[in-house]
């Protein structure tokens, strides 16, 4: 800025002009870099504010329903359930509220409410959940359907990405095909839940799916012997007839 002027006071006039001209502007950007700063600074405050409010509802909500010996009392879930809808409702979009409306479809489950467990799991898929986490809404859902004999919309919840879950998802087809009486399709998921178990460097123990294999299989040997003998008077009768 002193390039071109010959004396300090003309200096001092360009300064005192290039400041009428332009000190409002610049003090107002600056105003606004300031005020952006602790506005951004503000809203990390009320963020982490909610965050840490909504843990500790989460919290009191688990606390309620720890209950001896596995045992929780009517009101205790009924607290639970409060506390819950408090997240829901004042927290929204937090991953505390869904994690407390899986936990209340839990306690409906338990309390054989199966429409409102439903209820609560469609809300969580309503919410924008993680992929994981809509993963294992959808895997709840479906066995929640299937309690309510909903087969083709429970079967329709398995459809698509199921992430690290997937041999949990056909296991919960096979269950779904077997209420249906469709030994067949039933045979074949629980297989494809097998094999999945059975990948990677630590295959899965699922003693509980190798038994469901077993009881198929077991089921299907009677039919598969009593076909022949049905077809053998048929014969006898054929082998009569011509004689």
């Amino acid at each position: 800025m002193a390039e071109g002027y010959q004396t300090e006071d003309e200096q001092v006039e360009a300064l005192k002009k290039w400041w009428n001209e332009n000190g409002k502007s610049t003090l107002a950007t600056i105003a606004i870099a300031v005020a952006g700063v602790f506005g951004y600074q503000g809203w990390q405050t009320q963020q982490q504010a909610e965050v840490d409010a909504a843990s500790a509802i989460y919290q009191n909500l688990l606390a309620a329903t720890n209950g001896q010996n596995g045992t929780v009392t009517v009101e205790q879930t009924a607290t639970a359930n409060h506390l819950a809808d408090t997240l829901k409702a004042d927290f929204p979009s937090s991953t505390y509220a869904r994690f407390a409306a899986l936990y209340k479809a839990k306690l409906a489950v338990n309390a054989e409410d199966l429409a409102a467990a439903e209820a609560e799991l469609r809300w969580v898929l309503a919410s924008g959940p993680s992929a994981e986490m809509s993963v294992q809404a959808k895997l709840r859902l479906a066995r929640v359907l299937a309690a309510q004999q909903q087969y083709d919309d429970a079967l329709a919840q398995l459809q698509g990405d199921s992430g690290t879950s997937a041999s949990a998802y056909e296991e919960v087809k096979g269950d779904i095909y077997v209420a249906q009486g469709n030994s067949a399709d039933a045979a074949l998921a629980y297989q494809k839940a097998l094999e999945l178990d059975q990948q990677g460097t630590n295959p899965a123990s699922n003693p509980l799916l190798t038994l469901k294999i077993q009881q198929l299989a077991t089921q299907a040997a009677p039919a598969a012997q009593a076909q022949p003998a049905a077809a053998e008077p048929a014969a006898n009768d054929s082998t009569d007839k011509e004689a």
